[in-house]
């Protein structure tokens, strides 16, 4: 079997063990060696030349990357990314002597090892660990953005065991699918904290799906970069609020930057 092939199916790293067991000669490991097609990286390590460094770090310690940075990888919407790559280890893991620094350790007493060759939590689990790390908004962006894909089920947030019980139970009274954005998670929460009835995107006659109706009274559109990079869509929603305000309700529009910035504006 092709050495590169291999190593690439496992996100560029692996040990020669499982190597080996994937049907992997060991006289094609050392040609693939000899050819600087694969480096060797120590502690039985090989990897692809530029291998993603938290795929390296995970096959090195036995863990795998989880938290936001499994998230990340899945194509889970954050609110704030992060360097330093995220990596889920059994309870009783020691770092003493092995190359930990730069990197956020998860000590988990159920940890188990990825059922794919990539070592990398699936989503469920992943947002179960962020609980650690990610505050009450930010957690809700990342199921949000999950649910939205179809990456997780409302059951697997109910099933959480890391996430604190106080945290799981305001998931699952705050989280909606609907939210196609960051931005309209974040606008809709502002609204629900201040016990306004939302409605995530509802269809207006003539208009077409709108991102919120707050209280049958108002309409909330979240505008992305690409509303404002493409003059077309910016004429289209131009119209679609001429339509809306004609209907009679206003129309807010909110750039998604001043909703998700460090000195975010609230909506509601």
């Amino acid at each position: 079997m092709d050495v590169c092939e291999v190593l690439a199916a496992r996100g560029g790293a692996a040990r020669t063990g499982n190597m080996r067991a994937a049907g992997v000669s060991r006289t094609a490991i050392e040609h693939a060696v000899a050819r600087g097609d694969v480096r060797r990286l120590g502690a039985g390590v090989l990897a692809l030349p530029g291998a993603d460094p938290g795929v390296v770090h995970a096959v090195r310690l036995g863990a795998t990357l989880t938290c936001v940075t499994a998230l990340a990888r899945h194509g889970v919407h954050l609110l704030h990314r992060t360097r330093a790559p995220h990596l889920a280890v059994r309870g009783n893991f020691a770092s003493h002597g092995r190359p930990t620094h730069g990197l956020r350790l998860h000590h988990l007493r159920s940890w188990r090892a990825p059922e794919a060759p990539l070592p990398v939590d699936a989503v469920p689990r992943a947002l179960d660990v962020a609980g650690h790390c990610l505050k009450p908004r930010e957690h809700l962006v990342a199921v949000d953005s999950a649910l939205q894909q179809g990456l997780v089920r409302p059951d697997h947030v109910a099933g959480f065991v890391t996430t604190s019980r106080q945290r799981r139970a305001w998931l699952l009274a705050h989280m909606d699918g609907r939210a196609e954005s960051v931005g309209e998670t974040l606008a809709r929460l502002d609204c629900v904290e201040r016990d306004l009835a939302v409605h995530p995107q509802r269809f207006i006659p003539r208009v077409g799906r709108v991102d919120l109706v707050v209280g049958d009274r108002v309409v909330v559109e979240i505008d992305g970069r690409a509303f404002h990079d493409d003059p077309e869509s910016f004429q289209r929603d131009r119209r679609r609020g001429r339509r809306v305000v004609r209907g009679g309700m206003p129309v807010l529009r909110f750039a998604s930057t001043e909703l998700t910035g460090h000195r975010p504006v609230h909506v509601g």
